[in-house]
């Protein structure tokens, strides 16, 4: 489950910050908080499964296989902020709790809820 979470959280922010600029492994190792050489394992692995490929300037390019998990995990992600925030959390706590509810739900609970949250909103 560690493996897949991890795995999830560098599609996501390669997916975000790919929406910026180029993305190299620095700015990966910025945003994670993690450490230049833990961003390279890292990388060779999500390379290696077919989820992204570096260019030949070391630039990172997700997958169309990347870069459909790491929009699922990110529209997880929005609605878990948005439905905590609605709810009267704060932002913070909202963040955090929604990086942490992405990864738990499963397929089938996610679209219910989505389902149930959009008959709310019409």
């Amino acid at each position: 489950m560690k493996q897949q979470r991890t795995t999830e959280n560098y599609l996501k922010t390669i997916y975000l910050l790919s929406k910026r600029n180029e993305v190299r492994g620095t700015d990966i190792a910025e945003y994670l908080g993690v450490s230049r050489p833990t961003v390279s394992v890292s990388l060779k692995s999500l390379e290696r499964e077919g989820y992204l490929y570096l260019d030949s300037f070391h630039e990172v390019h997700l997958t169309a296989e990347g870069e459909r998990i790491a929009k699922s995990i990110y529209e997880k992600n929005r609605i878990f902020r948005d439905l905590l925030i609605k709810l009267g959390v704060d932002e913070d706590t909202a963040e955090r709790d929604a990086c942490e509810m992405e990864h738990a739900v499963s397929v089938e609970s996610f679209s219910s809820l989505k389902q149930f949250i959009n008959s709310l909103d019409g």
